[in-house]
């Protein structure tokens, strides 16, 4: 069981679990050095985002320890925030950290939008109320979190010595031969060498966990993101203060998400040009190239990108991976104990906001495919045997479950974002032509909730019964012997 703290910021805490982990201090769960002089991890998270924190998490909320090794030397939450929409709100609740956030950052209303080369305008509300029946509101649930807080409140989710920093992975190969030759071996920059039962790989978009699976490199989209972070004006209308706001140009766009009622996120998406390698390694030079590429939009856009603190300011070429179904069912077999999540699996635009809530999506569903095996109690321990030729295909056969459950909802996320990039940005006359008179009027955005609402990864049971001392500290009520059957239900 993991307790969560409630308080908002906690940052000390923090800086001392992560300086006891960076010296070594804290004993490594379920680790134990090999005879061959590596040491001997049960399951391997590599990467320590938000996809391998959640996944972390998922894991332990069904009894099975993990390690994530992060490559930097603390977590990295420089940066600006993550858009969680309700399918996202549902992991965190299964996760046992969402009330911990949902106090501290406001319910959005909805998105307002306008084109500037037609001057169309939509709203889309995200609550709505019934004029029949029982008159009752329906609503969607969309909030902007920080991502130090996010990452933050998922670390502090985690047994002391989850997480170990400074562990770049460099290569992974499937041992050959020995007492145990299911086992993977995972070599890392600082010479350290891992051996692993069960490797999970959470490490993004370049990820090498997804390389020695035989993924496809992401393929670049001729598009940056510039992102960012800023105080609320005083002038900013109330009713902006809780809705989204798209501006669409001709081959550039604009967004303004508030995250509290005090603090806003902002976005820009435009193609790339040449010099955006050079204008990403200084601080400045990116600031004056977002103002140059929204020069032509109404305030406050401006304003808000010139009062931004430096270290929000973030710029990245936007990468996508596509697999048709049936490249996704060939790559779900054959890769033994090894899978991948979040950007690692499905690299995407962020047209659709589904970027961390897909990874949150992922974590829970790959737990609760896990949970309805007999890997409790397989040979998880040490000293329980070899890792043998059964064990490796029970948990491959859990992979490849997790893999047909997310296989429709991914491709559909990916391709929805793809295209929303492609038409929304309008980066020619047809293409903006097809955004003011076409997509708008007949989607008018709607996309966004209806991806948001139309799915749930569903909940995790909990692994052991609890004193009853600890029962009003659970991050959600106990169920049921049944209602706990029905939720490992896939």
């Amino acid at each position: 069981m993991f307790l969560v703290a409630r308080s908002k910021w906690d940052c000390r805490w923090f800086q001392l679990q992560g300086e006891r982990n960076r010296t070594g201090t804290m004993a490594t769960p379920n680790s134990l050095l090999s005879s061959h002089g590596s040491e001997a991890i049960n399951i391997v998270i590599v990467g320590g985002g938000v996809a391998g924190l959640a996944t972390a998490i998922a894991l332990h909320r069904i009894g099975l320890k993990s390690l994530v090794l992060e490559s930097s030397d603390s977590l990295r939450t420089t940066g600006a925030a993550f858009t969680i929409w309700a399918n996202g709100w549902k992991a965190l609740d299964a996760l046992g950290v969402a009330d911990t956030l949902r106090p501290n950052y406001c319910q959005l209303q909805g998105i307002r939008g306008y084109s500037r080369s037609s001057d169309v305008q939509k709203d889309v509300q995200f609550i709505k109320e019934h004029t029949g029946g029982r008159g009752m509101n329906t609503s969607v649930e969309c909030r902007c979190i920080e991502r130090q807080a996010l990452l933050e409140t998922l670390a502090k989710a985690l047994p002391d010595g989850s997480i170990r920093f400074n562990s770049k992975l460099v290569s992974i190969r499937k041992k050959a031969g020995g007492s145990s030759p299911f086992t993977t071996s995972l070599e890392l920059a600082d010479g350290t060498s891992i051996t692993a039962k069960i490797v999970i790989g959470c490490d993004g978009v370049h990820s090498a966990v997804a390389e020695w699976m035989g993924l496809e490199a992401a393929k670049p989209l001729a598009r940056v993101a510039m992102r960012g972070m800023a105080k609320c004006p005083q002038h900013y209308h109330a009713t902006e203060k809780r809705s989204m706001v798209q501006i669409w140009g001709e081959g550039v766009r604009a967004g303004i998400i508030p995250c509290t009622d005090k603090q806003l996120y902002w976005f820009i998406t435009r193609k790339s040009q040449p010099q955006d390698a050079d204008v990403s390694r200084d601080t400045e030079s990116l600031r004056r190239a977002m103002l140059e590429a929204v020069r032509d939009f109404p305030e406050p856009i401006g304003e808000l990108l010139k009062s931004s603190s430096a270290d929000t300011l973030s710029m990245a070429y936007l990468k996508w991976r596509w697999l048709w179904p049936w490249e996704w069912d060939r790559m779900a077999k054959g890769k033994g104990s090894v899978t991948v999540v979040g950007d690692a699996l499905h690299p995407m635009t962020p047209d659709m906001g589904q970027g961390a809530c897909s990874a949150l999506e992922d974590a829970v569903v790959l737990a609760r495919c896990l949970s309805v095996s007999n890997i409790i109690n397989l040979n998880l321990e040490e000293d329980r045997g070899i890792w043998g030729e059964e064990e490796e295909r029970m948990i491959e056969e859990c992979f490849q479950q997790y893999w047909a459950a997310r296989k429709w909802r991914v491709l559909s996320v990916v391709a929805v974002a793809f295209v929303a990039g492609l038409v929304l940005d309008g980066s020619s006359s047809f293409m903006r032509f097809v955004r003011d008179w076409i997509w708008l009027p007949f989607f008018s955005m709607s996309h966004l909730p209806y991806f948001a609402s139309s799915y749930d990864c569903g909940t995790l049971p909990l692994p052991l019964p609890l004193p009853a001392q600890y029962a009003d500290k659970l991050p959600f009520p106990s169920t049921s012997s049944s209602e706990s059957s029905h939720a490992h239900n896939l």
